[in-house]
């Protein structure tokens, strides 16, 4: 998606609404650029998830590790987040006295229920939905088949045991413990601004799975300069933050204009935000409202400062 309009731009429309006056002032370019970036944090942090921000991180859990340590570069927060049995690629079947035989790099176990299609040999014999595996080890798993025989084969297909489980508590942080079982909770649990991610897991598993989590991503750079676009933010949401820089240079200058234009960066903000409740919508408005009225006391603090030092 494009991001193509920059903080300059954005600039020479809101000073169209402003008498022109200058809203980058001193070598900071003040209150341009940090008003711009209040803006874009508000935009890319909780609770606001968006699809051309999201991305995802995957890992294989170790029995018993509750701690795993990726590379996340952009880690914002987690939205998401599952796990499976990691499934197995067949490589070679085999049917003989009733016991098939697959020939496969797995994590399965006696007693799972085991889904395998796209096997040819033996035309489909080997297929079959929840067979009960019957040996397992970590190249091969057996199930019972009465079928003819078939002599060993390359062949290909999959194996699928269970199926994918949300990971219904993502949690700001998690204690330590050992008791062992399939995952639960998830957190975050450090980050060390690095672009690492320490994700742990609670319980800890019981065998191996795939986990995957699906994030948000921070803000890869906050705006510098004028020629600064608003980047990750595309092109389209631009009459959000377009909106939302007015009223904070309304604000700026105590023009009573700035609840008018607020009130529509709230709205088209909320109205394009995807999936939050009504109690996350109160948060926001009244967080915002907040932070918008600091901006126009100080505002007006620094214009009358200006005044006393004219007098």
């Amino acid at each position: 998606m494009a991001n193509t309009i920059t903080l300059g731009g954005s600039i020479a429309w809101s000073q169209a609404y402003n008498g022109f006056r200058s809203f980058t002032i001193g070598s900071g370019n003040e209150p341009a650029i940090s008003s711009a970036n209040i803006i874009l944090q508000s935009l890319i942090s909780p609770p606001f998830s968006w699809n051309w921000n999201r991305s995802k991180a995957t890992f294989t859990t170790v029995v018993g590790q509750q701690d795993y340590t990726q590379g996340v570069n952009l880690f914002g927060f987690i939205e998401k987040a599952s796990f499976a049995i990691p499934q197995a690629t067949i490589t070679n079947t085999a049917l003989s006295a009733g016991v098939a035989t697959y020939t496969a790099n797995n994590n399965f176990q006696v007693g799972d229920l085991v889904t395998v299609v796209g096997t040819t040999n033996g035309s489909g014999i080997f297929n079959g939905k929840n067979l009960q595996i019957a040996t397992a080890s970590s190249t091969q798993f057996t199930v019972l088949n009465s079928g003819s025989t078939a002599g060993s084969a390359a062949d290909t297909g999959v194996a699928t045991v269970g199926t994918t489980t949300e990971l219904s508590e993502t949690e700001t942080i998690l204690g330590t413990g050992s008791e062992p079982g399939q995952p639960v909770r998830i957190s975050a649990q450090v980050d060390d601004n690095a672009g690492n991610i320490t994700f742990r897991l609670q319980p800890a598993p019981d065998r191996v799975y795939s986990v995957e989590v699906i994030f948000q991503k921070r803000i890869p750079q906050l705006i510098n300069s004028t020629s600064s676009t608003w980047a990750p933010i595309p092109d389209h949401y631009s009459y959000i933050y377009q909106w939302g820089f007015l009223a904070l240079m309304y604000a700026y200058n105590s023009d009573p204009r700035w609840a008018q234009a607020n009130q529509k960066f709230v709205s088209n903000l909320l109205g394009a935000a995807e999936g939050l409740s009504e109690e996350q919508k109160n948060i926001f408005q009244s967080a915002w409202l907040n932070s918008i009225t600091e901006q126009q006391f100080r505002g007006l603090e620094a214009q009358q400062g200006v005044e006393r030092r004219q007098v």
